[in-house]
């Protein structure tokens, strides 16, 4: 199991990156080029599907996002179930030397699970919104010539009258924006309220054990520790973003170089 998740952790990093190179873009500097490019020659009193190039970027980006989610997903499992099997392991072994590395070995796989579960929610957020994901690729740190006045005019659009989702490029933008911060505010809430009541689960666990005279799980700390204090992050990730889905505009100003 451990050689499955090592391949898949391989895999999620390889294949996407091969995939968008295979469509034609080498590499970040090449995605940042063709979002400006995209950006640059588009109406933006248009929709996104009548420009080309943005609507092709997006279409790609959206691409990118469900491989590499599919591949999180699959090692999320893969690691789950290692995480399980390592727990088991350090939990039946007697105590001394021998406990020590399983126990080591289910904290480095509790840890690699998190970065997974870190990687699958970002990137099924880019798959909902890539729209939202494509325009944060734009160079926003002080733009130049044509770029800079594509982004002003986004940001006047936006400010002055925030246009419904549908109404032309800035209206599009905003929508999907909104979609982005959604999607992470309720999974990073359902993340953690999974992951702290894995915690606390173990904390009633180790007190049921004590008041039947028996010895605590040894892995009862690091689940706590682990699980509990990933869990609060998460919980805290969901409120950052629902108040950005509340109120969407200032985040989009900024994200567009508005400061």
């Amino acid at each position: 199991m451990s050689c499955a998740a090592l391949a898949t952790t391989v895999a999620l990093f390889v294949v996407p990156a091969l995939l968008i190179s295979w469509r034609g873009y080498d590499g970040e500097d090449a995605l940042v080029a063709a979002a400006e490019s995209a950006f640059r020659r588009a109406d933006l009193g248009a929709r996104v599907a009548d420009s080309a190039a943005l609507a092709e970027l997006t279409a790609r980006w959206r691409e990118f996002h469900v491989v590499k989610a599919l591949l999180a997903g699959v090692l999320v499992a893969v690691l789950a179930g290692l995480a399980s099997v390592v727990r088991r392991k350090a939990e039946a072994t007697d105590g001394g030397r021998g406990r020590w590395p399983l126990l080591a070995a289910y904290s480095g796989v509790a840890l690699w699970l998190l970065a997974a579960v870190s990687v699958l929610l970002a990137n099924v957020q880019g798959s909902v919104a890539p729209f939202a994901s494509v325009a944060s690729l734009l160079p926003t740190e002080r733009p130049g010539g044509e770029l800079g006045g594509v982004l002003a005019s986004l940001r006047q659009a936006v400010q002055a009258d925030p246009p419904r989702s549908g109404a032309g490029i800035p209206g599009e933008l905003l929508g999907d924006f909104v979609v982005y911060h959604a999607v992470l505010a309720v999974l990073a809430l359902a993340t953690g309220g999974v992951l702290m009541t894995l915690a606390l689960r173990a904390v009633l666990a180790r007190s049921r054990l004590h008041a039947e005279g028996r010895s605590p799980r040894p892995t009862w700390l690091l689940q706590t520790t682990l699980y509990g204090a990933a869990g609060a992050f998460f919980v805290l990730l969901a409120l950052a973003n629902t108040s950005t889905w509340i109120d969407p505009v200032p985040a989009l100003v900024a994200t567009l170089g508005g400061g």
